[in-house]
């Protein structure tokens, strides 16, 4: 036998689900990208403590 299962809406997580897909929706939209290579740099110094790299710049298509 199959059962139905009711969710409650909790605002807080209706509200984080709307924000999350409109700044996805705006990413699909901008072209610029960051290389896998940048952006596994400037995670390994992150990794090993220096919080202050700056992030990879972002290239145009």
């Amino acid at each position: 036998m199959s059962q139905a299962i009711h969710h409650q809406s909790d605002p807080d997580l209706e509200a984080e689900r709307h924000l999350l897909e409109a700044a996805v929706a705006e990413a699909e939209v901008d072209q610029r990208y960051v290389t896998h290579e940048d952006m596994r740099a400037w995670l390994l110094r992150l990794a090993q403590g220096d919080f202050d790299a700056p992030p990879p710049d972002l290239r145009e298509p």
